[in-house]
């Protein structure tokens, strides 16, 4: 069993982060839980102490809170964190995302910035800049992005509705920024999927350059559906409540091809200590669906698209012009 790791989770008070935690408490290793605001902390810590006691929790689990991800000012107060407390990072988990499809009308972060590609996208980008340091350069340290084969307009989720496309990330400033052109809440789901393999395959370019032995991995859970409020579909459940309820029964009880939270949580979990994993450089990993409610987690392809190498450092470079546009500029991988 490792001991002795310094975790950090985005995403990790609900969902599949929530069950992910359960798993790396029982492993003793030191986790730091990045939490929205008050009350996400409290719904979490009533959950949290069903399964551990407060001793215990004290001991081994940390919240970093009042921390809203969308909004890039509290990526500045997570990394003030680490150096406050002087402690290095073991693994990165970025886990935090959300959809809201079925709305017509775009969401929007503090900076202005359409929801999705804010949240999944743009504050991981972001907090990975302003991390780097505070990561230990060891073969067991990782980086660990919640993608989702809906990235890939080939896959059996990504080829419903509206495709994920960058258009070689023409007007894509517009579409993420200002004037939102022709703004579609599935699409910007997808995209922003799109975006966390791009941007770890450029991640692990630059960590090559400097012979760091960070692994980039990305991953790709399933479809998951959570039996709470609280969960990954809290948004979407909004605009369409009685299609999603059925879509859900179907996908779960009779077609069988949901996967668990637990067994996703459970997942996540092993990937930040498997041991094969250990300086491999990238990797793409999903849970492909075998059987009926069965899944088993393979190395797997990603779209032609996300292997586009030039693609990625040109939407690199385009987040870093987006940060540096809101005056955030802390820039060193």
């Amino acid at each position: 069993m490792i001991k002795n790791k310094n975790i950090l989770i985005t995403g990790g008070n609900s969902g599949i982060g929530f069950f992910a935690i359960i798993n790396l408490l029982k492993t003793k290793n030191i986790l730091y839980v990045v939490i929205k605001n008050e009350f996400r902390k409290n719904e979490f810590l009533k959950k949290i102490e069903k399964y551990f006691d407060k001793n215990y929790l004290s001991k081994f689990l940390n919240i970093i809170e009042n921390c809203d991800l969308s909004d890039l000012e509290n990526i500045k107060k997570i990394k003030d964190y680490f150096i406050s407390k002087k402690i290095f990072l073991d693994v990165l988990v970025l886990n935090a995302g959300l959809q809201y499809t079925g709305s017509f009308y775009p969401k929007v972060s503090k900076q202005g910035i359409e929801l999705t590609f804010a949240v999944n996208h743009l504050a991981h980008f972001y907090l990975v800049n302003v991390l780097k340091d505070f990561i230990r350069d060891k073969e067991e340290s990782r980086i660990i992005i919640t993608s989702s084969d809906v990235h890939d307009p080939k896959s059996s989720g990504g080829n419903i509705g509206k495709k994920a496309g960058l258009n070689n990330l023409v007007n894509f400033r517009k579409k993420v920024t200002g004037q939102f052109l022709n703004f579609n809440a599935d699409e910007a789901y997808k995209n922003s999927k799109l975006c966390n393999i791009l941007f770890a395959k450029e991640l692990e370019k630059k960590l090559k350059i400097s012979s760091s032995k960070i692994s980039v991995i990305t991953w790709a859970p399933g479809l998951v559906i959570p039996n709470d409020d609280l969960g990954f579909f809290r948004y979407s459940k909004r605009f369409n409540l009685f299609g999603y309820l059925i879509f859900s029964k179907a996908a779960k009880n009779i077609l069988g091809i949901s996967e668990s939270i637990e067994n996703a949580g459970r997942i996540l979990s092993e990937i930040v200590f498997d041991s094969n994993l250990n300086n491999i450089g990238y990797v793409h990993l999903s849970n492909k669906l075998i059987s009926f409610k069965k899944h088993k987690l393979v190395e797997s392809n990603v779209s032609d698209e996300a292997n586009n190498s030039e693609l990625a450092s040109k939407l690199w470079i385009l987040s870093e012009e987006i940060c540096r546009s809101f005056g955030f500029v802390t820039f060193n991988i």
